[in-house]
């Protein structure tokens, strides 16, 4: 009995363990290949690829050493392994970052160097439970199916364990330290009377190691990071950090030259990226606006420009990351204002609770959300939510949203298929490219304006300011061979990728 309870432990330690180490995955990637879905794709295929190894070859293992002791080394090689990671991921993944491997490739390799090993001792820990608990062949059923009960229940724990607590009040390298301190310790429960692997100091040395290790990686391991300070919030890995000798702060949450978010230091209001000015058009349009909603906080720069210059305005503010909040009230100066409505949930998921209230109704929705690799997350994108935000919409209202892309060139079907998506919803849609407004060629800002009603009204003078926006407008027909992006199917990293 002792040894079953023994068993359904390191079992139920061990399938916790390798779903943290995944969930970990994703954040150790996040500062130098990002969080897109190329990248979670390559973690979860390697980790599934070695699982699938550590079966086939520990079953092998297990029929020729059907030992506990064994299996202890196995657990405690892996521990070791998850450790020396622990301590090497940002040497290994460095290189791979600097863009001269494409994502794809980098992804794999990143996933196979850093996964493969661990995975792959983990995978073996199953077949050897199975076989050790097999006392009979009328009772094997019943043992092996329990053991793998057990082990995915440890899974189910070790995946909301990793998603929900650890990765929000952790450090990566901390929370790998801990699984090998974890598994330092189930190394140790399994020895057996005859070879005892490890021994009792052994263990107690190894594991205070694991857990010195990880405690000082909490406190100094940021500096093995990118320049700059380093947040992990619940959705994001965000890096702070300032330019042009410290008069420039940026905001970036995906490696790379490119930064989601700038603002002068000291003067948060003022806005650097040129494609939040087209909010402006609004007040051509309509200068009896009142009531803006943003979707996608970032770094709050257009919540705190329309605070400072539109003293009639009230901003609703969607931002699904409390931590990109909290990071913006302390580096990119946003406080608190009366005339501010913070909701800290999924924008389109605010779209619907708030469908049936009167108290929603907007002049001007803002989208300005992104995920990883500069794609905006593709169900605010589609047929769907577009119609949700037209809702939202009073009569003269106007929907503008920012997205990466080129509207000509071998990467052109992102363009056409929103400029399709929005022109099946709003009536009349202009394209605006911040850089290259001739060609369309290069990879840019387009913010797109689409209005509620048809009959636009002529700005037959506009002031200087509002006629430097409009000369950009994209005057090109838009070819719409490309079908519209639906909730069912939107491609949108399909699309853009390889386009930087």
């Amino acid at each position: 009995m002792r040894q079953q309870y023994t068993h359904g432990i390191a079992a139920f330690l061990c399938g916790a363990a390798v779903m943290v180490l995944e969930m970990t995955g994703s954040r150790m990637l996040a500062p130098y290949l990002g969080t897109s879905i190329i990248v979670w794709t390559s973690l979860i295929g390697i980790v599934l690829a070695a699982l699938s190894f550590g079966y086939w070859y520990g079953g092998i293992l297990a029929d020729r050493y059907p030992s506990a002791s064994v299996l202890s080394k196995l657990i405690f090689a892996a521990a070791v392994v998850i450790a020396v990671v622990g301590g090497s991921y940002t040497f290994v993944l460095q290189p791979l970052s600097s863009g001269k491997l494409n994502l794809y490739i980098a992804s794999l390799v990143s996933a196979t160097i850093l996964f493969a090993v661990p995975g792959a001792l983990l995978g073996m820990v199953s077949p050897f439970l199975a076989r050790l608990a097999i006392g009979d062949v009328e009772s094997s059923g019943r043992a092996v199916g329990r053991l793998y009960a057990i082990s995915s229940i440890g899974s189910i724990l070790g995946t909301f364990l990793g998603g929900f607590v650890l990765v929000s009040v952790l450090k990566t390298g901390t929370i790998l330290f801990l699984i090998a301190a974890v598994l330092v310790s189930v190394a140790f429960m399994l020895r057996t009377v005859k070879q005892k692997f490890p021994d009792l100091g052994g263990t107690v040395v190894a594991v205070l190691l694991c857990v010195l290790s990880g405690a000082w990686y909490q406190t100094f391991g940021d500096g093995l990071l990118p320049e700059g300070i380093h947040y992990e919030t619940p959705y994001n890995h965000i890096r702070v950090f300032d330019t042009y000798q410290g008069r420039i702060r940026a905001y970036q949450t995906d490696p790379g030259e490119y930064s989601q978010t700038n603002i002068i230091v000291g003067r948060p209001e003022t806005l650097l990226c040129r494609y939040a000015k087209y909010a402006d058009l609004l007040f051509l349009y309509n200068p009896n606006a009142r009531h803006v909603a943003v979707l996608g906080g970032g770094g709050y720069c257009l919540p705190n420009y329309f605070l400072a210059t539109r003293p009639n305005i009230d901003i609703d503010v969607v931002e699904i990351d409390p931590g990109v909040t909290e990071i913006a009230k302390k580096h990119f100066g946003l406080v608190d204002d009366q005339r501010l409505h913070i909701f800290h949930e999924d924008a389109r998921r605010f779209l619907r609770r708030t469908r049936t209230s009167n108290d929603y109704k907007y002049d001007l929705i803002f989208s300005d959300a992104f995920n990883a690799s500069y794609n905006v997350p593709f169900h605010l994108l589609t047929k769907e939510c577009l119609t949700e935000i037209s809702d939202r919409l009073d009569d003269d209202g106007i929907f503008m949203v920012n997205i990466i892309a080129s509207a000509t060139g071998p990467r052109k079907q992102f363009f056409q298929a929103f400029h399709r998506t929005a022109s099946e919803v709003f009536p009349h849609v202009d394209a605006y490219m911040i850089d290259d407004h001739q060609q369309g060629k290069s990879f840019q800002n387009i913010v797109f304006v689409a209005f509620k009603r048809d009959d636009i009204p002529a700005i037959d003078d506009p002031s200087a300011s509002y006629a430097d926006l409009l000369r950009r407008r994209w005057t090109q027909p838009v070819p719409h061979d490309v079908p519209p992006f639906l909730d069912a199917l939107a491609p949108v990293e399909w699309y853009t990728i390889g386009e930087r």
